[in-house]
């Protein structure tokens, strides 16, 4: 197996280093109008891992290793502690901030939308994470996207697989910081 791979149940994720397997791959609707997930992976993922920036995981079925279904870029990341507000799951220890993976895109293949393959991509990502993790790693982060003018609104989607909304971390209109908790895996 590759080195910061995992396979679950049939399906496995693992770093991309040949980005033409995400040819012809979308995961936008139509309907948002918005191809920033597609146009990241053509023209900056590459360049990401090259730079050292973010890994750009793939998801593919045993059956059909070379197709994938969904990917997710990852980066690292630090969660600060507003001493005011100071996140419960780490109130005891006296540190500034807390290390932390940032899912930087998540997108999955439009016909497996809506299918349960994000939720999936999503333990995968934690069990990744808590399991083949080679240094201190207590949270994963996302800025969720919400785009009131098209209605897409992903914050419910990792909310119902356990993040919760980091206050304290600027948000914007369309992005929603969010964080998970590794060590409630245990």
């Amino acid at each position: 197996m590759q080195r910061n791979s995992l396979t679950v149940d049939g399906y496995t994720i693992f770093p991309v280093e040949d980005f033409d397997i995400f040819t012809g791959f979308s995961c936008s609707s139509p309907v948002a109008g918005d191809r920033d997930l597609e146009d990241f992976l053509a023209t900056d993922a590459r360049q990401h891992l090259i730079d050292r920036i973010a890994v750009t995981y793939a998801l593919v079925a045993e059956e059909a290793p070379k197709t994938p279904l969904g990917f997710a870029t990852l980066a690292n990341d630090a969660i600060t502690i507003d001493r005011e507000r100071p996140l419960p799951e780490v109130a005891d220890y006296p540190y500034a901030s807390f290390p932390a993976v940032k899912i930087g895109r998540f997108g999955i293949a439009i016909p497996l939308q809506k299918h349960g393959m994000g939720g999936l991509f999503l333990a995968m990502i934690k069990k990744l994470m808590r399991e083949g993790n080679r240094t201190g790693c207590r949270f994963i982060t996302v800025d969720a996207w919400r785009d009131k003018k098209t209605g897409v609104d992903v914050t419910p989607f990792y909310a119902k697989h356990g993040f919760f909304l980091l206050l304290g971390r600027a948000k914007t209109s369309r992005y929603i910081p969010m964080y998970f908790d590794l060590k409630q895996l245990n």
